[in-house]
């Protein structure tokens, strides 16, 4: 009966071996399955067959071709000094080769196989069990996980070749557009741009270093650089301390610094890059045996963004980039030699085309060099900062102390000259009024008593009192009559809310409101010093407004101002014009865009103007 019942047992306890092996290949094949990184490949390999016999050292070597094997990873004593070692076949395999005939194997190779093609190899030894042998239990379980670590081995190289390839285009790309020009600025701004194909990046820039000043000189996405910027100010800082060292620096994580280069770096920008929300950054600098030409600057708000890889392949970009840097700053030193080479190859082209065609290309020449010079028209002026503001303003003020009692206009009423604006209550002048009128007939009255009695010198005193009273009571008329404020001239009332000034104690000289004319307003703008002096009173002045856009509109300059405007550097004059507006339709402060058209000037005159400012303002430098 016992042995009835052994064999179910023991079939019973072959099948779970089985289905736990079975297990732990599908465990091994999705932990080589999940990355086709070979670096990260291939010391879980190495691990994964070392701990599936207990060995305790271990080389895992990578077929480079034409029979050559690279030790890639290694464990123990032996592996650590035979990583990145290089042998042939019959000398990898020559541990397990050389062992006499009947000695215990206390050394295993394991080919691993993919496609008929020997990818690798792993030779374990050391095992940590029994007597430190291998057995045949040993051999199959290295010949099981053999094929999956075989597998992975061969799709992590084929990905790494692929990439390889990519990394190549790449380099050819970047090489063939900045050795394509001897433009400093389209080099520097062909390199940071390209650099985004290698690397993602929050913000990439590149520099030139001279004389310990770094100038930051392209930046990644931008046509132009804004020096400015205060963020690109700390940027420079950053690059040119990171191009003074003439090392590269990485910067993985900015909580987390690994180096004393990082720390050092830290403790001089860590404020700055809090600030800007770097957390990580690579500083190539540029450079070649004659020192240090700028640098390289790659930053990103996440940790660890470039790997090991890319910061390989950004460094070849990096010498790349210094050899097209050395060639155009030396080409650009070259006094003239864009002129000359152009003019040598026009020369050649003009002598080479027959005589009809020469006549035909020099009549050309003529008739656009005539064009140039002979046909001219206004030079345009631009205005800087146009502003409206009313003509001829008049402020309306109280001539008597007094209440205001009525407001008889509003915003915006069109008033003539003279008509009533708002009456005053002036209490005081009108009770003064009427008691120097009482006086007056108190002093006719005792005038005549005088009379009567034959008092003449009484009389006469009387009556000089009395016309001095009437002078005095005069006088305290017309100032009441002054309670009624007029307009000192035609306009519109420009004061806002002016009904609610009703009820309020005024002293003389207090302004009620402002009147101004509106058919008529000022424009004034500003005008660069360097063509003020073609602006005149009397020239015309077109401009437009964003109310009207479609419409542009006319006026003439009045006046240019004597005392300049020094706006972020640059000295501008005011120029002032007068604008009709008889149709109400421009308001006080509108937004303005403004031309004068100042004398005529040629072509020549408008493409030249400038250099030739230069070359006069510099000949004048050097030699007065």
């Amino acid at each position: 009966m016992p042995d009835v019942l052994s064999a179910p047992t023991a079939s019973l306890e072959h099948l779970r071996q089985e289905v736990d092996r079975l297990q732990e290949l599908h465990a091994v094949a999705v932990e080589l399955s999940a990355s086709l990184e070979l670096d990260e490949l291939l010391p879980r390999v190495l691990e994964r067959m070392r701990a599936a016999v207990a060995a305790q050292a271990g080389t895992l070597w990578v077929a480079e071709g034409d029979g050559m094997f690279r030790c890639r990873a290694g464990l123990g004593e032996v592996g650590d000094r035979l990583k990145g070692a290089a042998r042939r076949w019959d000398d990898v395999v020559a541990p397990t080769t050389s062992r006499p005939a009947g000695e215990p194997e206390t050394t295993i190779l394991v080919p691993l196989v993919a496609a008929d093609e020997t990818v690798g190899a792993v030779l374990l030894s050391a095992k940590a069990d029994g007597a430190g042998t291998f057995d045949r239990a040993d051999h199959e379980r290295l010949e099981a996980l053999a094929p999956l670590a075989a597998h992975a081995l061969r799709n992590a190289r084929l990905k790494s070749q692929a990439r390889r390839a990519e990394d190549i285009t790449l380099i050819l790309e970047i090489s063939r557009e900045i050795g394509s020009t001897l433009d400093l600025d389209r080099v520097l701004r062909s390199v940071v741009n390209l650099a985004s194909k290698a690397l993602t990046f929050d913000r990439g820039a590149v520099g030139l270093y001279d004389k310990g000043k770094c100038e930051i000189r392209a930046v990644a996405g931008q046509d132009t650089v804004d020096q400015k910027d205060p963020g690109l100010q700390d940027l420079i800082a950053r690059a040119g301390w990171a191009a003074g060292r003439g090392e590269t620096l990485y910067l993985s994580d900015r909580d987390q610094p690994t180096s004393d280069a990082e720390r050092m770096f830290l403790t001089i920008f860590g404020p700055d890059l809090e600030t800007a929300t770097v957390s990580s950054g690579l500083y190539l600098p540029l450079k070649d045996e004659e020192g240090i030409l700028g640098v390289l600057v790659f930053e990103s708000g996440t940790p660890d963004f470039a790997t090991e890889h890319q910061r390989g392949l950004l460094m070849i970009l990096a010498n790349q980039t210094a050899v097209a840097l050395r060639n155009a700053q030396l080409y650009n030193q070259v006094p003239m030699v864009d002129a000359i080479g152009a003019i040598t190859a026009k020369k050649k082209a003009l002598m080479a085309l027959p005589r009809q065609r020469v006549g035909l290309v020099v009549g050309v020449a003529l008739a656009v060099l005539a064009a140039l010079t002979l046909i001219r028209w206004p030079f345009r002026v631009p205005g800087s900062a146009p502003t409206f503001r009313p003509m001829a303003l008049a402020p309306v003020r109280a001539l008597v102390p007094g209440v205001i009692e009525r407001i008889l206009v509003s915003e915006g009423t069109l008033v003539p000259r003279g008509a009533a604006l708002a009456t005053l209550r002036a209490t005081t002048l009108a009770t003064d009024r009427e008691a120097t009128g009482a006086e007056v007939v108190t002093a006719e009255r005792l005038a005549s008593q005088a009379s009567a009695r034959g008092d003449a010198a009484e009389e006469r005193l009387q009556r000089a009192r009395a016309d001095a009273l009437r002078r005095e009571m005069a006088i305290l008329g017309d100032q009441l009559a002054l309670t009624t404020l007029r307009a000192p001239a035609s306009g519109v009332v420009l004061t806002p809310h002016v009904g609610e000034r009703a009820g309020t104690w005024l002293e003389e000289g207090d302004l009620v409101l402002t009147l101004g004319r509106t058919d008529t307003l000022e424009l004034e703008f500003g005008v660069d010093q360097r063509d003020i002096a073609r602006v005149r009173p009397g020239q015309e002045v077109r401009f437009r407004v964003d109310a009207l856009p479609q419409r542009t509109l006319i006026g003439r300059v009045t006046s240019v101002g004597q005392l300049p405007a020094d706006t972020a550097g640059e000295v501008y004059y005011p120029v002032r014009a007068a604008v009709p507006n008889p149709d109400g339709l421009l308001k006080p402060d509108m937004t303005a865009y403004a031309r004068v058209l100042t004398d005529p000037a040629s072509t020549a005159t408008r493409l030249f103007r400038g250099p030739v400012r230069w070359a006069r303002l510099t000949w004048w430098r050097i030699w007065s």
